[in-house]
């Protein structure tokens, strides 16, 4: 079986997929601002220590991840998705593991890093996907009216 018998036929759009993104950024800023919360404790007691920065990205990006990825495992759609009614399935149709979300976050990261060139990516893909959907095996399908 490929990867293009077992896409949609119809990829969720550009436009769509950009709207879930920025509904789902302003659910990601509201958990990074409580997240950090706890955060000046941590200065208080690393005083300025190096390590205590790495501490802090790695606890805010565990924190991304526990949203997108909890979501994506358990149902396959963030809020955001749900709202713009797009969903996560891996090229199989099945939903993701805890191990292709994780896969997904962490390219998704680079993709970003990467200026955005990995998001970009669905401009040229003839099936919409950006380089975490190539790279975690999943793609987002539009979901049809009941």
């Amino acid at each position: 079986m490929t990867v293009s018998d077992t896409l949609p036929s119809k990829p969720a759009g550009i436009l769509r997929r950009f709207g879930a993104m920025v509904y789902d950024g302003f659910v990601v800023a509201a958990i990074l601002f409580i997240a950090a919360l706890p955060l000046p404790v941590l200065d208080q007691l690393a005083s300025g220590e190096a390590w205590a920065l790495t501490i802090k990205r790695v606890y805010l990006l565990g924190a991304c991840f526990a949203y997108l990825g909890g979501f994506w495992v358990h149902g396959g759609q963030t809020v955001g998705m749900k709202v713009w009614r797009l969903h996560l399935l891996r090229d199989d149709g099945h939903q993701l593991r805890w191990k292709d979300a994780f896969w997904r976050f962490t390219v998704s990261c680079l993709s970003l890093a990467a200026l955005g060139l990995g998001f970009f990516w669905v401009f040229v893909d003839p099936h919409r996907r950006t380089w975490h959907d190539h790279l975690s095996h999943t793609y987002i399908a539009k979901v049809e009216s009941a």
